[in-house]
């Protein structure tokens, strides 16, 4: 696992951050599903299938899943919750999660069938082979797939939609998989989120635009206290290379570390301007110096050819000799190479 990935999980792992994520998924951004009543799991998803004398196995591990009691006025709902981070596209993400809660289901099964032959308290055959009765029950399953990429998700967002083609009669009998999924461009109200995730999905969203980043930050009062780890996530999905030094208390001023950043881009962009100007004025003079010694020294050497002897030893001299026989030759007629 690289470093992108044990960064977005442990993230991701956080019962207020991934409670946060569920609440805005579920009930649009209500406070219904409560960070204490989660439960961490064991995100390994294995089964086990016999038939007709074999045995198969399967098993994939999830990125996150926890156990949660949601709570309502007069009932309770028992679920299972699971988060899986991505940090780009994926065009198969439909069936990876649906992978997953089926071998979920089928782990169930199969720990509720070993639990009657335990205790060998099935009434008929059918309960007897399918190890399960009329009175257990599965507890259900939801994953969500929270991408990190700025980049617009493409991909299908539903099993039928990874079809090349179904007429409508079979496609009422293939069973479908909607893929439940937050990314920074499709979320509608950042504010939606009570944690720290709705701050990090918005910068995201907006950090190729920094005049955008920067009216957000002075106007939005979270960003002046904003926890390490969020800061870590955006600094691992964006060029913004936030400074973590000057932390207090494990938190951010964003606003003032955005301000630095800018600041830090401005000198930086000055300095380069310099710098480009004087390599460019430098490489100007030399060429101009070059094309003016050019010049003199074919002017030089014109009047020195016009006061010899063609055919001459000195005349031939000045055409095929060397640069030091040359320069005694202007030296003996007064030829010089300075402008008048």
């Amino acid at each position: 696992m690289g470093k992108l990935d044990i960064l977005t999980r442990n993230y991701l792992s956080q019962n207020e951050i991934f409670a946060d994520a569920f609440n805005y998924l579920m009930y649009n951004g209500r406070q219904v599903i409560d960070p204490r009543e989660l439960r961490e799991q064991d995100p390994t998803e294995m089964t086990v299938i016999r038939k007709l004398g074999r045995t198969i196995t399967d098993q994939k591990i999830r990125d996150i899943l926890k156990l949660c009691t949601i709570r309502h006025s007069k009932t309770a709902t028992l679920v299972l919750l699971g988060i899986e981070g991505q940090s780009e596209v994926h065009y198969a993400m439909p069936v990876k999660d649906y992978l997953y809660d089926a071998l979920n289901y089928a782990a169930q099964v199969e720990n509720t069938r070993k639990k009657h032959r335990e205790s060998a308290d099935t009434k008929s055959s059918a309960e007897f082979l399918s190890g399960f009765t009329r009175q257990d029950h599965l507890i259900p399953v939801i994953t969500l797939c929270i991408c990190f990429s700025k980049e617009r998700w493409d991909a299908p967002r539903s099993l039928h939609e990874m079809f090349d083609y179904l007429d409508p009669e079979t496609q009422k009998y293939v069973n479908d998989y909607k893929l439940n999924l937050i990314t920074p461009s499709d979320v509608d109200d950042y504010e939606k989120f009570s944690s720290e995730l709705g701050l990090v999905l918005e910068f995201i969203h907006y950090s190729e635009d920094r005049k955008t980043i920067s009216d957000i930050i002075n106007m939005k009062e979270r960003y002046k206290h904003v926890d390490i780890s969020s800061v870590e996530i955006i600094n691992a999905y964006t060029s913004a290379s936030i400074s973590i030094e000057s932390a207090e208390g494990g938190q951010i001023d964003m606003c003032t570390a955005i301000k630095e950043l800018i600041e830090e881009g401005r000198q930086e962009g000055l300095q380069e301007g310099r710098q480009e100007g004087r390599q460019e004025g430098l490489q100007e003079g030399r060429q101009e110096g070059l094309a003016e010694g050019i010049s003199r020294g074919e002017d030089m050497l014109a009047d020195l050819i016009l006061k010899l002897t063609p055919g001459s030893a000195e005349y031939m001299e000045a055409l095929q000799g060397t640069p030091e026989d040359r320069r005694r030759l202007y030296e003996k007629y007064g030829i010089s190479g300075k402008r008048s």
